[in-house]
């Protein structure tokens, strides 16, 4: 009854002053609402004479007298109450229900247990059924072993028509603690990192697994350090996270644990990053209480020769074929380092223009030489006034293309060979020159390094004439030394 007459309120007025509209027989009656009197009855003066004797007048103005009574009270009391009434009830009906059930917890926590575990397993049961998941074999060990592993997300999104290419996968503290992984961009080494931690985790959640066979050593944290993300609030860019996840990750893990690292390093210098890369992957093997299982996806491929250095260092890459000119990824994980990432295919395929193609070939080549002369006149070269599709053309008919994927195996010596891009490309050994490493190149005299650099730190405009005898003579020092 209260919830009706908060909701209709109007309509039960409206019933009163048609009920007294007949009984006082004055068509000219209404009922109006102020905050004086609340809810009134107002009669013009040529009816007053009709007023019945139980109305009881409040007011009376120049044409009209306003009167009140004890129904209408009634009712005014019950409309402008009415919700906070039903409201209090509520609350009075939904506490002795509380303290009812109260009385149930424990018995009702029960069954909210049951019913969980109960869809759980249910979900677990469906999801393996539909998906043609296995049951893993969890052990105390060490040893990760996934036979045909594949992602359980992506597997489901490809489009109809395009499988997904499974991959075998071991890792195991003893010989096989480190995998690093190179590849092409977009060949899918994100995507192994990722399917490994996911299919790690599932097991240990009581899951089946999507593979086709899965050991699964028990791991006590999974680290990951994957993706690129600042934190511009704190003050903090895309670099300086890396790192701070690569601290908490050194830190932290143990050597139960499991760390999927996604190309550390790639947010600063080459060099400098190469050298954290390389640093980081030597503490993970070499300090007891962090070595951990450890998957790390780099562009970075001189570390390849940390496999030939350290016992529990393997080298992994993801395989890729060119095909007239085209980039085929085959997302197949093999053994072996590799020492390209097509970074400039996958920018023709992004769309870049063929003059900015052309060109980046062209500098790469000759940094592939170690060649600082990045400009050779005609080849490629961009001229004011010339098209790009020009440009591009120019760069294209400059030389053939040398087979892009290479791999490398630990005992293997490179050899450079040219292919055709017409045909497809197999995999080549290549030469150490193609490839820029940190073990390379002329030696360098500390003093003349000292030398050079003190050379280039000085600026003869801004020098004194007694600030440019003090630096001959420093200069002369040095060359004496």
């Amino acid at each position: 009854e209260l919830r009706d007459i908060a909701r209709n309120g109007k309509q039960y007025i409206a019933k009163i002053k048609n009920d007294l509209t007949r009984e006082t027989q004055i068509p000219s009656l209404k009922i109006g609402y102020n905050k004086v009197f609340g809810y009134y009855i107002e009669i013009t003066n040529a009816h007053k004479d009709k007023v019945p004797d139980h109305f009881i007048r409040k007011q009376t103005l120049v044409n009209s007298e306003r009167y009140i009574t004890p129904e209408l009270k009634e009712v005014e009391e019950k409309v402008l109450s009415a919700e906070d009434r039903s409201k209090a009830l509520e609350s009075d009906l939904l506490e002795e229900l509380r303290v009812f059930a109260a009385g149930f917890t424990e018995v009702v926590q029960e069954a909210a247990a049951a019913v969980a575990k109960a869809d759980v397993v249910q979900s677990f049961a469906e999801v393996a059924f539909r998906n043609g998941y296995v049951r893993p074999e969890v052990t105390e060990g060490d040893r990760i072993e996934i036979v045909k592993g594949r992602h359980p997300v992506v597997e489901r999104t490809l489009p109809s028509g395009e499988p997904f290419i499974p991959n075998d996968l071991m890792l195991d503290n003893a010989e096989a603690q480190i995998l690093l992984i190179t590849g092409p961009n977009m060949a899918g080494k994100s995507m192994i990192l990722r399917q490994t931690g996911l299919i790690v985790l599932m097991a240990q959640i009581g899951s089946f697994v999507p593979a086709e066979r899965a050991q699964i050593g028990l791991v006590d944290k999974i680290f990951t350090r994957v993706g690129a993300s600042d934190h511009l609030a704190a003050g903090e860019s895309t670099f300086l996270v890396e790192m701070n996840e690569a601290a908490n990750i050194l830190n932290n893990a143990t050597p139960k644990s499991l760390i999927l690292l996604d190309e550390v390093g790639r947010g600063t210098s080459t060099f400098d990053g190469l050298s954290i890369a390389w640093a980081l992957t030597e503490y993970l093997h070499n300090y007891a209480p962090v070595a951990a299982k450890t998957l790390f996806a780099t562009h970075y491929h001189e570390l390849n020769e940390l496999e030939s250095r350290y016992d529990r260092i393997r080298n992994f890459h993801v395989r890729v074929q060119e095909y007239q000119g085209k980039v085929i990824f085959l997302r197949k994980l093999v053994e072996g380092g590799t020492d390209h990432s097509y970074g400039i295919a996958v920018a023709d395929m992004a769309g870049l223009p063929a003059a900015v193609i052309a060109r980046a070939k062209e500098i790469l080549a000759n940094l592939e030489r170690h060649s600082p002369d990045v400009r050779e006149p005609g080849v490629g070269e961009l001229i004011e006034g010339e098209s790009g599709a020009d440009a591009g053309m120019a760069g294209a008919d400059a030389g053939k293309a040398t087979a892009i994927e290479t791999t490398k195996e630990p005992s293997t010596s490179y050899r450079h060979k040219k292919a055709d891009v017409s045909s497809i490309k197999t995999q080549q050994p290549i030469h150490p020159s193609t490839q820029m490493t940190l073990f390379s190149g002329p030696a360098v005299s500390p003093s003349v390094e000292i030398l050079l650099e003190k050379l280039q730190a000085s600026d003869p405009d801004r020098m004194t004439p007694i600030d440019a005898l003090m630096l001959l003579t420093e200069l002369k020092r040095l060359q004496d030394s």
